[in-house]
């Protein structure tokens, strides 16, 4: 497990967690295959979900709307230990595409440039 002293966001710390190869993973297969290696059990996704449940609330309402986290929620049947990994799961999800789209962007601009 990797230490991520000094991280503020939520946002920084999956960053920080995975690499942009291990973010390609997570898109294409999801957290649920297991490739999330620091977010994978129960305790580490409640844990997780704890101490950013804000900020993750947040950013997946304002990536997916206002309805997903409710959803998420009556999907579990009110179980709180799913609906933390759901939240927890879905916003490491969100954040491993923007960080592949980002650097998949600067390629396609840098490629651009060099054509150009």
């Amino acid at each position: 497990m990797q230490l991520n002293i000094g991280l503020s966001s939520a946002y920084d710390v999956i960053k920080d967690t995975y690499d942009y190869e291990t973010c390609k993973e997570i898109v294409e297969h999801g957290c649920v295959s297991g490739v999330a290696h620091d977010h994978i059990y129960y305790k580490d996704t409640a844990d997780f979900f704890d101490k950013y449940e804000k900020e993750m609330i947040e950013y997946i309402t304002d990536t997916l709307g206002d309805d997903v986290v409710e959803e998420m929620w009556n999907n579990n049947s009110n179980d709180i230990t799913g609906y933390k990994n759901d939240v927890t799961w879905s916003f490491i999800e969100l954040v491993a595409m923007s960080i592949v789209d980002g650097v998949d962007s600067l390629e396609d601009d840098e490629l651009y440039a060099i054509q150009a």
